[in-house]
């Protein structure tokens, strides 16, 4: 009876380690066929896989990425938009949440909850394209259902909006600080009269038709020195450095900055025309902002008169690199640090990377009321911010950072 026993304890064991290595093998093909474009076949591997394992976070994350990209391929084609993928794609990352809510496997640039954020966020901007608003605002809601659109990633982006005057026209980086403020501005009809601007989609026409006549998410439109043939011809441009400049007006200097290529030191992106466009013909009349998101690249040499405000940098026509008094008043008496009682908090990589901006802006005051030799400052910045953002809900990710912190804050406590 025991021979029996042992025997069919090791059989269990056999199977479980074929089936894993069956797995691992149907998740290595399925890999292959995404990054070669053969979605199907993903998806086949995928579900065999699931049939074997369906409690693998992992099989359910990779399969909701094949189905994701059979959306939509990008930004484009917005108006060809694939809802029955899309919904299978979120079905597909929620499973991998319920099954693993701090996931861990392999991710395609960002986590679960950040792919339903996107996957809904482009569902409501092909509802808004097609002037069905009650849709797009059914569409933010059922991914706030689903995952996305939780109260670390609002808050943030409610801060970023709250950073900027009346009347803003505000350059964001991707779908982390592009979505959840179109939602909060549609659904939640918060900061109506700010233009957010995506520079990834300010590469396609529809995009930069619809900022120009209607901005479908807010009270104010884009102003520009276009025709609508002009913006469908529009492509990347030839382009030797060269020197670009922004007239003066009754409040505000002419500024002038070098503009290098962006493409193969050859030619710049529609996008970088079109931030030239439009802070051009804006002429000061509304300020202007880039989300600290922004990579650099994406600024296009702007960083000299690019002053920071917090999570914010303003364009400013006199060359500053903070603005200490908006910085302080924006850390200290606009922005809220509730999102670290999130329980989504811990889990989400990529946010974790955007609250460093809390820190960041921080860190310049505390540094700069150190050398105007302002202790009482600086030991009221650190302990402010140690008490917002404490160690225990968000570990500092860079050890040489938090000890200078706690350098600055104990020299200032003992008036060194």
């Amino acid at each position: 009876m025991k021979k029996v026993a042992v025997s069919f304890l090791l059989g269990l064991v056999f199977f479980a380690a074929c089936t894993s290595d069956v797995n691992k093998e149907l998740k290595s093909q399925a890999l292959e066929a995404i990054e070669k474009g053969d979605y199907d076949l993903a998806i086949s591997h995928l579900e065999q896989g699931l049939q074997k394992k369906p409690k693998d976070a992992e099989l359910h994350y990779l399969l909701g990425q094949a189905y994701r990209e059979l959306q939509f391929k990008d930004g484009s084609q917005i108006n060809q938009l694939n809802l029955e993928m899309g919904e299978k794609a979120s079905a597909e990352f929620k499973k991998a949440i319920e099954i693993s809510p701090d996931y861990k496997g392999r991710k395609f640039v960002v986590g679960p909850y950040t792919k339903i954020q996107s996957i809904w966020g482009a569902i409501a901007m092909a509802y808004v394209e097609a002037g069905d608003i009650d849709a797009a605002v059914n569409a933010f809601k059922r991914g706030r259902e689903e995952g996305g659109y939780y109260p670390a990633i609002m808050e943030y982006n409610r801060n970023i909006m709250a950073s900027c005057e009346p009347n803003a026209i505000l350059f964001t980086n991707g779908d982390n600080d592009t979505y959840p403020m179109w939602y909060l501005q549609l659904v939640d009809g918060y900061r109506k009269d700010i233009n957010v601007v995506n520079l990834s989609l300010l590469n396609v026409p529809w995009y930069i038709k619809q900022l120009k006549n209607t901005y479908p998410f807010g009270d104010n439109r884009v102003s520009m020195n276009l025709t609508e043939e002009e913006i469908d011809v529009l492509k990347p441009q030839k382009w030797q450095t060269q020197t670009v400049v922004i007239p003066g007006s009754d409040t505000e200097n002419e500024i002038s900055w070098s503009v290098a290529p962006t493409i193969n030191d050859v030619a710049v992106r529609v996008q970088d025309v079109m931030v030239m466009q439009i802070v051009h013909v804006n002429k000061w009349q509304r300020p202007v902002y880039f989300s600290c998101t922004v990579a650099q690249v994406n600024k296009i040499n702007l960083n000299p008169y690019l002053s920071l405000e917090g999570l914010v940098m303003r364009l400013v026509s006199e060359k500053q690199d903070i603005s200490v008094d908006r910085l302080q008043k924006n850390c200290f008496e606009t922005y809220t640090y509730e999102g670290v009682n999130d329980k989504r908090f811990q889990y989400i990589d990529e946010l974790h990377s955007m609250y460093q901006n809390y820190r960041a802006g921080f860190m310049l005051l505390a540094d700069f009321y150190s050398r105007e030799g302002d202790l009482a400052e600086v030991a009221k910045t650190i302990e402010f911010m140690n008490a917002k953002l404490p160690q225990e809900k968000y570990p500092w990710a860079n050890a040489k950072q938090k000890k200078y912190a706690d350098s600055l804050l104990r020299k200032a406590l003992k008036g060194e």
